[in-house]
C-alpha cells in the first residue's frame, strides 16, 4: 500500500492523503476492519491480532516468532497476548488427555467473544500451550461465535501471558532490591574494572524478575563456560543482557545463591577474612638463605623474621582480600565460603587509631598475620566482638555451635581444659 500525500510544505506532512493500493498477489488475507479500529486495543495489540489471524490453521505461533516479528521483549509480547485474553479476542482453554490437564490451548477470535463466556482454567499454567486461529470471514459475524473448538495446535515456548495478579507483583518489586542485586552482579565484572556500568544497569532495570533472576543464577556457569572454552575476551555486560548470553548455560537444577559482594572493611569482609586466618597458614616457599640463617638462628630475631615470612606468603587470599581493600573494591565470596551468619553477626566496629584497634594489631603480629592495608578515610574497621579475647567464641559460630555449650568455655572464650 502507498501513500501519495499532496502537499508536502516544508518537509511536513498534511492531513490530506490518498491511498493507493499496489497489485494484488496470491500473499494476503482478509482480515475484519474493526480488528485495527477497536480503540480497547493497544496498537501493538491491534498488530498481534492481526499477525495472528492472518496465518493459516495450523499455523505454530511461538513466542520467540512474537518477539522478532514484533521487534519487542519477552515482557512486551506476554503483554500483548495477555491484552487479547483481556478483551476477550483470545481465550484459554485447557487441553485434557485421557482426562488429564495437559497444558493450556490459547484460541484466537477474529471479534471478542461475548461477556458473559468465561476463560476456564485462566490461571492454570502448564508447559504444553496451544494457539489456533479460527477462520476469518468476509464480513464480522453479528452474533456470538460457535463453541466448537477449533483445531489446536502443539507449540514449543510461548509462554501463558501473565495474569493480573502477576503484572502486580512484578510492578511492586521494590527497586532498591533490584538496584542491589544488578549492582552486586555487574560491579565486579571481570575485565571491566573502571569502566561505566550504568549503561547495563538502564538494561538491567527493564529485564523481567524471571529474567534477574536467571541471569544471577547462571552467571557463574557461563564464566566457567567461557574459561573451559579459554575465551580470552569477556564479553560487556550490555551483551549479556541484551543477547541473552546466559542461556548458552543450562539452568543449574538447584539454583545456587549468586555471590556476595563483601565491601572493603565491612563485616562480611571481616568475618571472611578472620575465618581465614584462623584456619591456618598454607604450604609456605623456602625462604631465601639468608632469611633461613637468621630463622635457624632462632632467638628474638629469628622468630620476628619467621612470623613476617609466615604474614607474607602463608594467607594468599587474605592478601588479595587486601590488594582489593587498598583500592576500596569489595571482594567477591561465593556461597560456599561465606561464613555463618552467627559469626558475621558478631562483628563489632572498631575505632581506628583506638586502644582496641591496637591490640588486634598486636594479636596479628603475635600470631603472624597479615595485617590491614591502610583504611584511608575509613573511621571504623569490622572486628569479632570482644577484641583478641572474644576469638574463641567467633570460632565457636563459625563451626555453628550454640550458645548451649557456651559452658565449656571460659570468660575469654577458650575451652576449659577437662578435669
Amino acid at each position: 500500500m502507498q501513500l501519495a500525500v499532496p502537499g508536502m510544505e516544508g518537509g511536513q506532512l498534511t492531513e490530506e492523503a490518498t491511498i493507493r493500493r499496489g497489485p494484488r498477489n496470491a500473499r494476503y488475507t482478509t482480515v475484519p476492519n474493526h480488528v485495527f479500529e477497536d480503540t480497547k486495543l493497544s496498537m501493538e495489540a491491534r498488530w498481534l491480532l492481526g499477525y495472528l489471524l492472518s496465518k493459516p490453521d495450523g499455523w505454530i505461533v511461538r513466542l520467540s516468532d512474537i518477539r522478532k516479528k514484533g521487534g519487542c521483549g519477552r515482557d512486551k509480547a506476554r503483554a500483548m497476548v495477555a491484552e487479547l485474553v483481556d478483551e476477550r479476542y483470545a481465550e484459554r482453554e485447557e487441553a485434557r488427555k485421557d482426562g488429564k490437564f495437559n497444558g493450556l490451548s490459547l484460541v484466537i477470535y477474529d471479534e471478542p467473544r461475548a461477556q458473559e463466556v468465561s476463560a476456564e482454567g485462566a490461571d492454570v499454567e502448564g508447559e504444553n500451550t496451544t494457539v489456533a486461529s479460527l477462520p476469518q470471514t468476509e464480513k464480522p459475524a453479528t452474533v456470538k461465535p460457535a463453541t466448537v473448538n477449533p483445531p489446536l495446535v502443539k507449540t514449543e515456548d510461548l509462554a501463558t501471558p501473565e495474569s493480573s495478579i502477576e503484572r502486580d507483583a512484578r510492578e511492586a518489586e521494590d527497586p532498591k532490591k533490584i538496584e542491589a542485586e544488578g549492582w552486586a552482579l555487574l560491579k565486579n565484572w571481570p575485565g571491566f574494572d573502571g569502566m561505566p556500568k550504568e549503561p547495563a544497569m538502564a538494561i538491567w532495570r527493564t529485564q523481567s524478575p524471571e529474567d534477574r533472576a536467571a541471569m544471577r543464577r547462571r552467571f557463574l556457569p557461563w564464566l566457567e563456560l567461557l574459561r573451559r572454552q579459554k575465551k580470552s575476551h569477556i564479553p560487556a555486560p550490555s551483551t549479556f543482557m541484551r543477547e541473552r548470553l546466559w542461556e548458552a548455560v543450562p539452568d543449574p537444577a538447584e539454583a545456587p545463591a549468586p555471590p556476595a559482594v563483601a565491601p572493603p572493611f565491612g563485616k562480611l569482609f571481616g568475618a571472611r577474612r578472620m575465618a581465614l586466618l584462623l584456619a591456618g597458614p598454607g604450604a609456605l616457599p623456602r625462604p631465601s638463605a639468608f632469611i633461613a640463617g637468621l630463622i635457624a638462628a632462632g632467638g628474638e630475631a629469628g622468630e620476628r623474621e619467621r612470623l613476617a615470612h609466615q604474614a607474607t606468603h602463608g594467607w594468599p587470599e587474605v592478601n588479595r582480600m587486601h590488594d582489593s581493600a587498598a583500592v576500596r573494591r569489595g571482594v567477591t565470596i561465593a556461597p560456599v565460603d561465606e561464613p555463618a551468619a552467627a559469626a558475621v553477626a558478631l562483628m563489632e566496629a572498631v575505632s581506628v587509631g583506638s586502644g582496641l584497634w591496637d591490640a588486634w594489631k598486636v594479636e596479628h603480629e603475635r600470631r603472624g598475620w597479615p595485617w590491614l592495608p591502610d583504611p584511608g578515610a575509613l573511621q571504623w574497621v569490622q572486628f569479632p566482638a570482644g577484641g583478641p579475647d572474644g576469638l574463641g567464641v567467633f570460632e565457636m559460630a563459625l563451626r555453628g555451635e550454640t550458645k548451649a555449650n557456651e559452658g565449656n568455655h571460659d570468660d575469654a572464650g577458650r575451652p576449659e581444659a577437662a578435669e
